[in-house]
C-alpha cells in the first residue's frame, strides 16, 4: 500500500469520526423543567408540551421528557385561577453540533439536524402569565 492510499484511508476514517458527532453523543430526547409563575410565585398547573414529534402531558412545576425536533416546543399550561397560556421554546444547536460545524464536519451537522439530535430546547422554562400580574 502506497502513502497516497494510506493518506486517503486515514482521511476517510477521520471524516467518519467527525461526522454525526451529536447523533452519537446525544439522545433524541431531553428533560425540560417548567414552572408557571403568577405574581413572581410558582403555581400548580396542568400542562402539555408539543412539537412535531409528539405531545406530552405533565404537571408544573415539574419536568417533562420530550423528543427533540427542529420545530419549536409549544408549552401550554393552565393553573387553578389562571387561564390557559401558551409559550414557544425554540430548538437551538447543541454544543456537540456546534463542534461539528467548527471542526469542518458539515456533513455531520446535517446528519445531526436531520436526526434532531444536534438540537436542544432550553432546559429550564419559566412561564410568567401576564393575566395574573
Amino acid at each position: 500500500m502506497n502513502t497516497t492510499a494510506i493518506s486517503k484511508l486515514l482521511l476517510a476514517a477521520a471524516v467518519l469520526l467527525l461526522t454525526g458527532c451529536a447523533s452519537i453523543l446525544n439522545e433524541d430526547t431531553q428533560e425540560v423543567s417548567v414552572r408557571l409563575m403568577c405574581k413572581h410565585r410558582p403555581i400548580l398547573a396542568t400542562c402539555y408540551a408539543e412539537n412535531d414529534k409528539g405531545r406530552w402531558v405533565f404537571s408544573a412545576p415539574g419536568t417533562v421528557r420530550v423528543k427533540n425536533d427542529y420545530s419549536a416546543l409549544s408549552i401550554s399550561c393552565r393553573g387553578q385561577y389562571v387561564e390557559r397560556f401558551t409559550v414557544s421554546a425554540p430548538a437551538l444547536p447543541s454544543m456537540a453540533m456546534a463542534g461539528n460545524v467548527l471542526l469542518g464536519g458539515l456533513v455531520g451537522a446535517a446528519v445531526d439536524m436531520y436526526n434532531s439530535t444536534g438540537l436542544k430546547y432550553p432546559e429550564n422554562i419559566e412561564i410568567s402569565n401576564p393575566a395574573c400580574e
